[in-house]
Formats: structure tokens, C-alpha cells, sequence
């Protein structure tokens, strides 16, 4: 009977947390442990003996879960967000699909709350665009099984072997530790992992605007660095996608001076855009039924490409530094994005 490890990274105890130890508690699938570090040493009455504290100083998320790790007594190891909580059968349903020995490695959905407030489910409802996640849009919304290269650690199961194969997560990365460990875990077995939708966490999305934009320009960041440094997994087309977008929107109008017959493409290409954002708009609204949909989607997926793209082409050409998140040392809460 396989035993997993779940392994949560924390800055501080905070209330996502609080939440997401209460769902653990729920799970109907016994066999686990849960290891959560936090920067500092800290007391929580768990009322569970599975749960453990560990303190790390403070360390980035990716060296923290290789601590986890190194501490873990499962045969499988489960890598949560503290800001994510599973299903009630999570467990259950990832046991199914391990009971393959030939599977080392397991992404699945990490969706949306269902009570999420207005401004937090709109962020969810840009991530889970295909106009803006392209292709990486089965990580926010269930999608068929498939074999994939790389997977966040919001809801992603490694056997303990093959991480330790792997190397574990590198520790000069936040974010893109996940896709690193991703890179060298199909080095390894010389093929790509599972995907599943049928083991589900929930995931917390930062608010539209500015929380959830400070987020995409992390992730613009690191997969620009990636694209330099590891194109194995990060010069496909949706990720150059958005720099190509605002590249040509920026500089189509001074283009179209100099070359007046490119002006109706230009405009052309901005209706054509403008009327898939106005669709997506439409259609979160028909699922919603809130008149603000038909605002905040499509601005939302239009500033995500702005920033994304921006923040994309810096990571190109700039390291990104490695820079925890901020938290209010009184509730442990994050600050900002």
C-alpha cells in the first residue's frame, strides 16, 4: 500500500494554509504524512500525528521541498501550495493511476475555488482561457490524460526514487524550480510523465488586476530565462506568443507610417484580436451570468499578454533575481502578488 509524503512550503503559518490542513484531514485515502516548512520555528495543535513542522530559515520554496523531501518516509511524494487544497479522493485517485510501476511521475488540475470571490475567480477564469494559457490550459481546468514534460508543483506526485534520481530541486530558481526538476526527471527516464484530471486540488488565484499580474510577470521572467538556458521545454511557440503580440502592437503603428499599406493589417489584425477578447468575455459571461465578466475577462487576458510578454523578453535578456514573497509577519498572510 503506497504511503505519500505531502510536502508544503510556507514562509509563515497562514489562513490558506489553516484551510488547506483542514481539507488534508478529509482525505479518504489514510496512508499519508504531511511535512510543512516554514522559515521559522513555529507551534500549530495539528490534533494529528501525520502532520510535522519543520523550520528551514528562510530558504527559497524549491530548497525547502527537497528538506521535505530528505524527511519524507513515503514511497510517493505529493507537492501541494500551502494556498491549494485536494479533493476529498485526491489521494484515492492518484494511488490508481501509481499502481502503473512504470509511472514516475503525476500532474493534475489545479482548479479554482468554488466560493472564490468575484475578483479572485476572474483571475481564474483568464488563466483558464485557451487565449491565455494556450496550450498550459489543462493545469487550471481538468483535460484529457496525456503525457506531459512540465508540471508546477501546485499538485504534482513524484516517486521518491526518481526524485532522488533527479537531483531534487535546484535552489537558484523561483519561480521554474518545478520546470527544472520537469527537464531532469525526463532526462532521467528518457520519456515524458503522466497527466490525469481525475486527482483535483483547488487553488487559490491572486486577484485581478494587480496581485495576479505581479504573479505573471514572475512567470514571464522565469520562462524568458528558461527559453535561453533550456530550450527543451521552453521555446515553444504560446510562451513566445505574447512578446510576438506586444512586440507588433507597439511597434505596428510607426511600421504602418513608414509603410502605408501595412496599416489595414494592422488594424485588421487589432479587430480580429479585440473580437476573440470581446468571445471570451461572452462566453465566461453565459457561464457566470455577471454583466462585470464582460469587462474583466478581456482585460484581464489582454493586460496577462501584456505583461507576460513584457516580463518574457526581460527574462531573455536579464537573470531574474531569486525573491521570496512578501508576508505580514503578524498573520503570515502573503503581501501583494
Amino acid at each position: 500500500m503506497n504511503k505519500f509524503s505531502i510536502i508544503i512550503p510556507v514562509r509563515k503559518i497562514n489562513v490558506f494554509l489553516q484551510e488547506n490542513i483542514s481539507h488534508l484531514k478529509e482525505l479518504s485515502y489514510k496512508n499519508f504524512e504531511v511535512i510543512i516548512i516554514t522559515d521559522e520555528e513555529e507551534k500549530y495543535d495539528f490534533q494529528d500525528q501525520r502532520f510535522v513542522l519543520v523550520a528551514s530559515g528562510p530558504i527559497g520554496p524549491g530548497e525547502k521541498r527537497n528538506v521535505g523531501a530528505v524527511k519524507a518516509l513515503g514511497d510517493i511524494l505529493a507537492f501541494l501550495d500551502d494556498d491549494a487544497y485536494p479533493e476529498k479522493d485526491w489521494l484515492d485517485r492518484a494511488v490508481e493511476i501509481f499502481a502503473d510501476s512504470g509511472v514516475y511521475a503525476l500532474g493534475g488540475p489545479a482548479m479554482t475555488p468554488k466560493d472564490a470571490q468575484f475578483l479572485e475567480k476572474m483571475s481564474g477564469r483568464v488563466l483558464e482561457s485557451y487565449m491565455a494559457s494556450a496550450g498550459t490550459v489543462y493545469r487550471h481546468k481538468p483535460g484529457k490524460s496525456m503525457e506531459i514534460s512540465d508540471y508546477p508543483t501546485v499538485n504534482l506526485f513524484v516517486r521518491k526514487e526518481a526524485f532522488e534520481r533527479a537531483g531534487g530541486f535546484p535552489i537558484e530558481f523561483w519561480p521554474g524550480e518545478d520546470t527544472k526538476l520537469c527537464l531532469e526527471l525526463v532526462k532521467t527516464y528518457g520519456r515524458k510523465f503522466k497527466y490525469d484530471s481525475k486527482p483535483v486540488v483547488y487553488h487559490h488565484r491572486r486577484n485581478l488586476f494587480i496581485p495576479h499580474l505581479k504573479q505573471i510577470s514572475r512567470y514571464g521572467r522565469h520562462r524568458g530565462q528558461f527559453a535561453r538556458i533550456f530550450p527543451e521545454t521552453s521555446r515553444l511557440p504560446s510562451y513566445f506568443a505574447p512578446s510576438v503580440f506586444l512586440t507588433g502592437l507597439v511597434s505596428g503603428p510607426f511600421v504602418s507610417l513608414l509603410v502605408p499599406q501595412l496599416w489595414k493589417f494592422y488594424l485588421a489584425g487589432l479587430l480580429i484580436y479585440t473580437a476573440m477578447l470581446l468571445i471570451e468575455g461572452l462566453r465566461v459571461f453565459l457561464k457566470d451570468r455577471n454583466l462585470k465578466t464582460l469587462f474583466y475577462v478581456p482585460a484581464g487576458i489582454f493586460l496577462t499578454h501584456v505583461v507576460y510578454g513584457f516580463n518574457f523578453i526581460v527574462g531573455i535578456i536579464k537573470k531574474p533575481k531569486l525573491k521570496l514573497r512578501g508576508i505580514d509577519k503578524a498573520t503570515g498572510n502573503y503581501l501583494g502578488g
